[in-house]
């Protein structure tokens, strides 16, 4: 049967404003086929390759979403997942096997991109075309066609190969069904420590079944990719509470956290009075999910596994980036009495403090499986070494199982039973000092994926636990100028679900036409505006930048009675998949330019979730209201919401949508302004928990080095309700309530005035937070708030500096010993000793920001200020999607690099950015503040 695709219309109008400027024709200029369907591009190109589900087809609680993995010549065209496993095709002919891209004939391009589907095409041999589609149907549901045809003069015979890989954690409950030529396995989400702390739904146990639409000759399961030892997953018990955790950053010498991971950081734990037990990264987890080694440059370790730890006890904890050959060692003391359950130690890692730990360490197994001997190459300044074991059905800790060994191996003969065993060696010196500990080997019996293909059913192929491996190979045998064709699907669900109705609604599937999908994404994407970028580069960039913000918005669920938005679906992080934020919601500035309704409705969400007092909660989900309440306060987020809601106006022409928003911010602002001023001053501060509410949350040089944000008069928070102010001016009298605009515009002219009295220093021609006592710029020594931040920019954004002022500020951003970097405007002046171009809020550029900088600099009519700053800020993001193809959190002002978080949303703003500077009549930016007096 052909596939009827399930009721999806584009929600597009033109915008009120564009209809009244006579710009529809600019709108509507794009041919009907998108860009997005007609490139030809390849691994060197800024393309953005995560795919997702439709909004119409995605669920908030099980969403799965794809990574394409065709850039790393170490890997196969992959389509990566974070948790749930990589979806791979490898090609075998003869004993010639090829699944890294490397090894291709002719490396992927990619013909179409969109939100939720990608096409492409390869030569995985000379012989051998492949032309491929990858559609997330749904948030349980993937398929992918794989189209291959014998461009040789001679008849060909291989295999095609479709196999999962786990390099997360492991599959389970592997079962075969030949007749369905599918596989079903279970594999795990775990929830991090924000998700369980925020009761966040999740499925934890997620059903799997792949299919395919060809017979193959075998189905086949595996505990590891290639031979060696088979990798233990780390023992998660999240119902037993932490009992000592000791968590924080690793920090390289270059000021830059460790996100290694192949290879990853590896530490060690022993207590003073006890040396003969170890703790490693493989240590069980309490009460959390999270990683022992995160990715995101945090470790943590749970000294509980020591089972009679004690109060006062003295532990050393080493780590080693085998990465860098860094590693940093600690000394402390447990205390149960004066801390919490969980201590903070960050390390910061220096070059090789420690000797060289074993090397190639490698295992025989004999008798049966009850002896096995290790044996490992000479570490270079070792003497002796140390022998630890593991009995990973019973503890924790490794306890020493040989000491001062000469040899460089040892044999145990002491395997009972079923018994799993972790080993790991230490080298000891002459000087008495250990090193990290090696690799970690095990008993487990082999069972790899690699030289089964080889080798066919010359060792244990269908292992039913602990596989890391699932695969279906497929023989083919195509006649010269012969085509054939594969459809692999990929299902996902919760635990409970039939096996047999996953496989019925996979075989439902295998004849679904696709054409549907492509087409409803090209009449989506024909309604965006088309400037005429002068670098194909930019133009990349402004198409990815939709397809990531499309690709975040999800269905009305749970709490939500409209669509809203996730940070990120694919990787999927705690609280970058618990709802929306207004800084994250700035967003909604560029989306409206392709679904008005979407972006317009996702604001409706604090709108539908507001308290009768005007409070909006500080993030705001499907299954979550977070108010984080502190000092007796709830926490909200910084008052960006009037202007976000003028601006989406001025976009769509909704007077319906003005209508309510107008009520909402109103209540919102008049909430603010009398919950945040606790002197009564007419300057407000930050409130609640005041670091999280003003947006920069980590790492900011006033906030770490001089004083907690409710203390001072902040600059950046009343700039922001001048703005509010004025937007609530401007919405008021589009609805003809000129009375309160007045009153909006009073009320931003008395907070300009004060702003301009106290903030602004006329010695240094920038603005800063002041003192909330005296409204000086000293707290705990002279002048000690003078430092020069981003947030000095914001009076061009608002509209309150003079013109003189306005010169005095854009000569501080273009300093190029300041702020006029080479990729962008930093959080922080380069010259400030706290600056760190990889740090947080201390350095790095955040493309919100500077998009809020330009539109300052447009409205002072500072226009090749503005385009230079956003070719800049895009010149980053374009190495990194060149790079890696992803978009992220932040990006160094000084050099091409990224952090920390993937798929971020609000990346998405440079598209507001491209269009503000290369086509203002688009995007309706104006200059309104050339006349303002000095």
């Amino acid at each position: 049967m052909r596939g009827k695709m399930i009721g999806f219309t584009p929600r597009i109008g033109i915008p009120g404003w564009l209809l009244a400027m006579g710009l529809v024709a600019t709108l509507v200029a794009q041919t009907t086929v998108p860009l997005l369907s007609q490139l030809s591009v390849d691994r060197n190109d800024p393309i953005y390759t995560t795919y997702a589900a439709a909004i119409e087809r995605s669920e908030f609680i099980l969403d799965e979403g794809y990574h394409f993995l065709f850039y790393d010549s170490s890997r196969g065209a992959d389509f990566t997942t974070d948790t749930g496993g990589d979806l791979c095709l490898a090609f075998q002919q003869g004993m010639h096997y090829v699944y890294q891209t490397g090894q291709y004939f002719r490396q992927p391009i990619i013909r179409m991109s969109y939100p939720d589907l990608v096409r492409y095409e390869f030569f995985p041999f000379p012989f051998l075309q492949v032309e491929a589609t990858f559609l997330v149907y749904s948030s349980h549901i993937a398929i992918w066609d794989v189209k291959i045809t014998n461009v040789s003069q001679t008849q060909q015979v291989f295999q095609v190969i479709p196999f999962v890989w786990n390099r997360y954690r492991v599959f389970n409950e592997v079962t075969f069904h030949e007749q369905d030529r599918a596989i079903h396995f279970v594999h795990e989400e775990l929830p991090d420590s924000w998700t369980l702390n925020h009761q966040v739904p999740y499925v934890k146990d997620v059903r799997n079944v792949v299919m395919v639409s060809r017979k193959p000759q075998r189905l086949t399961s595996y505990r590891s990719y290639h031979w060696g030892t088979v990798p233990i997953p780390q023992k998660v018990v999240i119902e037993k509470p932490a009992r000592f955790l000791v968590w924080g950053k690793m920090v390289h010498s270059n000021g830059e956290r460790c996100r290694h991971q192949d290879p990853a950081p590896r530490f060690q734990v022993v207590l003073h009075r006890d040396s003969t037990r170890l703790l490693t990264e493989t240590a069980p987890r309490w009460g959390s999910a999270d990683p022992n080694i995160s990715p995101y440059g945090f470790y943590g370790v749970e000294l509980g596994n020591f089972s009679d730890l004690r109060d006062d006890d003295r532990f050393t904890l080493m780590m080693f980036c085998p990465a860098t050959k860094e590693g940093a060692a600690i000394t402390d003391t447990v205390r149960f009495k004066e801390t919490s359950t969980i201590q903070r130690r960050d390390l910061f890692l220096e070059p090789a403090p420690f000797p060289e730990a074993p090397q190639q360490v490698d295992r025989d197994i004999w008798g049966s499986g009850t002896e096995i001997r290790l044996f490992w190459k000479k570490s270079g300044t070792a003497t002796t070494y140390h022998v630890f074991r593991r009995d990973y059905r019973r503890e924790g800790v490794y306890r020493l199982l040989a000491t001062r060994q000469s040899r460089t191996f040892y044999t145990d003969r002491n395997i009972q039973g079923d018994q799993i065993y972790g080993y790991v060696v230490i080298a000891e010196d002459s000087l008495g000092r250990w090193s990290m500990h090696s690799t970690e080997i095990n008993n487990i019996a082999g069972s790899d994926f690699l030289t089964d293909m080889r080798y066919p059913d010359q060792l244990r192929n269908r292992v039913r636990d602990m596989a890391r491996v699932v695969a279906l190979p497929i023989r083919f045998q195509l006649a010269p100028g012969q085509s054939d064709s594969l459809r692999i699907i990929r299902m996902v669900a919760r635990p409970g679900t039939p096996v047999q109705e996953m496989l019925d609604s996979a075989r439902a599937l295998m004849r679904f036409d696709l054409q549907p999908f492509i087409r409803a994404n090209e009449e989506l994407f024909a309604r965006l505006p088309v400037p005429d970028f002068p670098d194909p580069d930019l133009t990349l960039l402004y198409w990815s930048s939709f397809n990531l913000m499309r690709q975040l918005m999800l269905p009305p669920e749970g709490k939500c009675g409209y669509n809203y938005y996730v940070f990120s679906r694919e990787p999927q992080w705690g609280w970058g998949h618990g709802g929306q934020v207004f800084h994250e919601s700035l967003t909604m500035l560029a989306y409206a330019f392709l679904d008005p309704r979407s972006a317009m409705d996702s604001q409706r969400i604090y709108r539908e979730r507001q308290q009768r007092n005007g409070y909006i909660n500080y993030r705001t989900g499907p299954y979550l209201d977070e108010t984080i309440p502190y000092n007796h306060q709830l926490t909200t987020s910084a008052p960006w919401y009037a202007w976000q809601n003028w601006m989406l106006y001025r976009i769509t022409g909704d007077r319906q949508f003005l209508k309510e928003m107008y009520k909402s911010s109103k209540a919102f602002y008049e909430y603010y302004v009398r919950n945040r001023d606790q002197d009564g001053d007419g300057l407000c501060e930050w409130g609640a928990h005041a670091v999280l509410e003003s947006v920069r949350d980590a790492r900011v040089a006033v906030w770490d080095e001089v004083g907690w944000p409710s203390h001072f008069e902040a600059l950046d928070l009343n700039t922001m309700l001048v703005q509010e102010a004025r937007s609530l001016a401007a919405m008021a009298r589009e609805l003809g309530k000129t009375r309160e605009a007045r009153r909006w515009e009073r009320e931003a002219r008395e907070r300009d005035r004060k702003i301009n009295q106290f903030m602004w220093d006329p010695e240094t021609g920038f603005y800063y937070h002041v003192d909330r006592t005296d409204h000086d710029f000293s707290y705990k020594a002279p002048d000690d708030l003078k430092r020069q931040e981003i947030i000095g920019f914001l009076p061009l954004w608002a509209g309150i500096a003079s013109r003189e002022q306005a010169k005095q500020l854009v000569n501080h951003l273009t300093n190029p010993a300041k702020f006029w970097r080479p990729y962008g405007i930093p959080s922080l002046a380069a010259d400030d000793p706290y600056y760190n171009p990889k740090g947080y809020w201390n350095g790095p550029v955040w493309v919100e920001w500077n998009y809020l900088i330009v539109h300052g600099l447009l409205q002072y009519g500072y226009r090749e200020e503005a385009k230079m700053l956003v070719q800049r800020v895009a010149a980053n993001m374009i190495n990194q999607l060149k790079k890696d193809h992803q978009f992220w959190e932040f990006y160094s002002p000084d050099e091409p690099w990224a952090g920390y978080h993937r798929q971020y949303i609000w990346a998405g703003l440079i598209a507001r950015m491209l269009l503000d500077v290369y086509a203002p009549e688009v995007s309706g930016v104006r200059e309104s503040f050339l006349s303002k007096p000095d």
